[in-house]
């Protein structure tokens, strides 16, 4: 999970700064979230093929498919005529947050292209602050003393890290180009900050939607991967070429991305990684959900920041120092580290990782007998992940 979802970060990062010829003949920068987005939606839409293929082969190799269909059958398992409609009804849920998905992973692809991948790394651990937000507003949760300095901690990380990231870029200095430097980045900032609203809004959006759809992670996954491609296919795509834009007149020119994709091989390699670690990512997250817990797996993700970062300072120093895949370690830096800390520390205690002395905590015999009540912790990793990339 951790590597790949490093690979992640940094195949959607490198592909927005790629080259190709374009549709006019002309070479140009493959800037085009959308179709990242697509990208992104797709591999969860391949999650659910794999775990078909793997369940189909393991069956058929092991010949036990007839008999089991059979042995189903005889014990009533296999689903009836209303129980089938209710499957397709759960299946029809899952639209709803797919839909959010979709827009979450919009805004993340285009922050990406302003910010360093460091920096967008660390300001997902915004989600958290956000989603303990909602929770107390919309699911009348009660969190308890730690869940409040573990989320004020997180969003005190996440804003020295903006600040310290909007600040280098400046450099310092009073002329154009330094200013419209740090105008872009505030905006991607600002961009990545509200993917990380929209993500948190689905997972209460789940929280309160899912609760009677009974179906495996894997499925889920899939089929919001499914939902979400059927979507950009009918609706956003056709808005994207009605609407005008920079992109040859329209807010992204599809043709001109099929020409630019077909015309690079370098560019069909980092998509083909980015959807091989993308849907691993997927399968290793529910792994590691499972095996060991949801804060488990937050902390994981958030440990993924310095491989990212350590990738930037790798290739800036040592390939090329012009190149705007890496990053260069500033006074600023210093500031981004600072505030890296703070914001892991309070996933931590949050997770309560990190417990403070003489704050009270659930006692054992408290989380068994008022589990279901609205002091649980917080469902933060969901089945259905959102914007996973």
């Amino acid at each position: 999970m951790l590597i790949t979802g490093s690979i992640n970060t940094l195949s959607t990062k490198l592909q927005f700064q790629l080259h190709s010829l374009g549709k006019d003949g002309e070479e140009e920068t493959f800037r085009k979230p959308w179709f990242g987005t697509f990208n992104m939606l797709f591999a969860m839409a391949l999650v659910l093929l794999v775990e078909r293929l793997v369940t189909a082969c393991t069956a058929s190799c092991c010949g036990a498919a007839p008999q089991m269909m059979a042995e189903s059958s005889k014990e009533g398992l296999l689903p009836k005529p209303g129980e089938e409609k209710g499957r397709k009804r759960k299946i029809a849920m899952v639209a709803v947050p797919a839909a959010s998905d979709l827009l979450a992973t919009a805004l993340a692809a285009i922050g990406i292209m302003y910010i360093p991948a460091s920096v967008w790394q660390m300001l997902r651990g915004a989600t958290l602050f956000f989603t303990g937000i909602f929770s107390v507003i919309f699911l009348k949760r009660r969190l308890q003393a730690f869940h409040w300095i573990g989320l004020m901690l997180c969003m005190a990380g996440v804003v020295t890290v903006g600040y310290a990231s909007v600040a280098g870029d400046t450099g310092g200095g009073e002329d154009a180009a330094a200013k419209a430097n740090a105008s872009a980045v505030l905006f991607g900032v600002t961009l990545t900050l509200l993917w990380q609203v929209v993500q948190a809004a689905q997972v209460i959006l789940e929280e309160f939607l899912m609760k009677d759809v009974n179906l495996p992670a894997v499925e889920i996954i899939g089929f919001e991967g499914i939902w979400g491609v059927l979507m950009m296919v009918v609706v956003v795509y056709p808005a994207l070429w009605l609407i005008p834009g920079p992109d040859h007149g329209h807010q992204e020119d599809l043709v001109d991305t099929l020409v630019m994709f077909y015309n690079s091989s370098v560019v069909q390699l980092v998509v083909i990684i980015y959807l091989f670690s993308c849907g691993t990512f997927n399968i290793t997250g529910i792994a590691v959900t499972g095996a060991l817990s949801a804060v488990h797996r937050m902390m994981l993700d958030a440990s993924r920041t310095m491989i990212i970062w350590g990738v930037g300072l790798f290739v800036h120093y040592q390939i090329d120092p012009a190149s705007p895949f890496g990053e260069q370690w500033t006074d600023s830096s210093q500031l981004q580290l600072f505030g890296f800390v703070i914001l892991i520390t309070g996933q931590a205690i949050y997770g309560e990782i990190i417990r403070i002395p003489g704050v009270r905590y659930r006692t054992v015999s408290e989380d068994l007998t008022k589990f279901a009540s609205p002091s649980a912790s917080l469902h933060f990793a969901s089945p259905a992940v959102g914007p996973v990339g």
